[in-house]
């Protein structure tokens, strides 16, 4: 008898790492992505601990650590260079946590997922847009908008901030959920030389000023950096992740050279010399309830930003959604070993499972994406005096050193 077949929806971050995950469980996985064919898109993230473990099981945390220098440090600046407050604490997170913190192009690494997936012998079906989903006794059928069927035990949605998954599922539920709504916050991601006046110990550095938070981190080669900057806008900036142009960047760059002048270097320099920049606006969608990550029938659930999309300001995305794969790679039944009689799995079964994944994750999950809004917020203030106040709370918070231990203990000692 052939094993359960997995209708993953989404090939990003969390799309080919549970299919691996729960290929080792008995399980058929195929991984269907939107996208015709994945490329040079997007900007960089940075994997942390708890996000490093969880590809470690499969061997792929020396993708990041193993080419990308390993945090050192966390420092806040202020605009004008004064020292706000810092912590060296990421030197010892791979002692203290089995792995480092390591920034990687966002592109690299999907690309790298998707490769150990088809070496694994997993499909992966780019150009698969997802239009319907029919759920039954016996399975689910995923339909895409060409009238291409795929088939399944059941399904899983990891289609990102803009799901169709989600938006199927919380029809299940009776809603029909708006479009994402735009925050009113854009970013603008780049990729620059590391300056010579850089400080040599790696360390994700935060800038702050008026109406602007500029942010750093070393990716791979180690000569490089990524920077972001965080500003107000009344224009929404629909999120492509496409670069621009030789000549847009020409012209985008020469108005970022003009718009921070007056701030301390490196910032001038790392816009002079960036060799890619995109821009995007940051999109939300309500909270959702644990029991509304699984669809009513109980063969579809959400993980990732298509169950709880965040804003990066935490840098705590791609990690979550490995902590979600994790979980829910756990506690789903191991065919090899006999755990769960087959075909097409028991419905109320796998509804359960599901729940009970959902309820676990969703706490944890929706305190990390407030908390990245609120940093958002407090991050990109506009006259003097608010500037000031924010600085003021930022200089204070660092000088709580075991309130800074107590919160990245409590962001990294997961998900085992």
């Amino acid at each position: 008898m052939p094993p359960p077949r997995v209708l993953i929806i989404g090939c990003g971050v969390a799309g080919p790492v549970v299919a691996l995950l729960l290929q080792r469980k008995g399980y058929s996985p195929i991984v269907l992505e939107k996208v015709r064919e994945l490329g040079d898109a997007g900007s960089s993230l940075m994997l942390m601990p708890n996000g490093l473990k969880v590809l470690s099981l499969l061997g792929l945390s020396s993708f990041a650590t193993e080419s990308t220098p390993h945090l050192a440090c966390l420092r806040d600046i202020s605009s004008d260079g004064t020292e706000l407050g810092g912590s060296k604490l990421p030197a010892i997170w791979k002692e203290r946590y089995g792995q480092p913190a390591c920034g990687v192009k966002r592109t690299a690494l999907n690309l790298a997922l998707k490769d150990r997936c088809l070496a694994a012998g997993i499909p992966v079906l780019e150009g698969w847009n997802l239009q319907n989903i029919i759920e039954s006794g016996n399975g689910v059928t995923a339909i895409a908008k060409d009238g291409r069927k795929e088939e399944g035990s059941f399904l899983i949605g990891c289609d990102g901030i803009r799901s169709m998954t989600r938006s199927l599922v919380l029809r299940t539920h009776g809603i029909d959920e708006e479009e994402a709504t735009f925050t009113g916050l854009t970013q603008a991601a780049g990729t620059s030389a590391i300056p010579e006046s850089w400080n040599s110990n790696p360390g994700m550095l935060n800038w702050y000023g008026p109406s602007a938070h500029f942010i750093t981190f070393p990716v791979f080669p180690s000569t490089t950096t990524s920077w972001a900057i965080t500003e107000r806008s009344s224009i929404e900036e629909v999120e492509t992740w496409q670069q621009m142009s030789p000549d847009q960047l020409a012209a985008y760059k020469k108005k970022l050279t003009e718009q921070f002048k007056g701030w301390c270097e490196p910032i001038p320099e790392l816009i002079k010399s960036a060799t890619r920049i995109i821009k995007y606006g940051l999109y939300d969608r309500p909270q959702l309830e644990p029991r509304q990550w699984v669809s009513e029938q109980g063969r579809c659930v959400l993980i990732g930003d298509a169950a709880h999309p965040t804003s990066p300001h935490l840098g705590q995305g791609a990690n979550q959604a490995l902590e979600d794969c994790y979980h829910l790679a756990k506690m789903l039944p191991n065919v090899e070993r006999g755990e769960v009689q087959h075909p097409s799995l028991n419905v109320q079964k796998l509804k359960l499972v599901l729940l009970e994944f959902a309820e676990k994750r969703q706490p944890r999950t929706a305190v990390l994406v407030k908390g990245a809004r609120a940093h958002g917020e407090k991050r990109v203030v506009d006259d003097e005096e608010a500037c000031q106040v924010r600085d003021e709370v930022l200089r204070s918070g660092w000088e709580d050193v075991e309130g800074v231990e107590a919160k990245w203990e409590g962001l990294l000692k997961e998900p085992f």
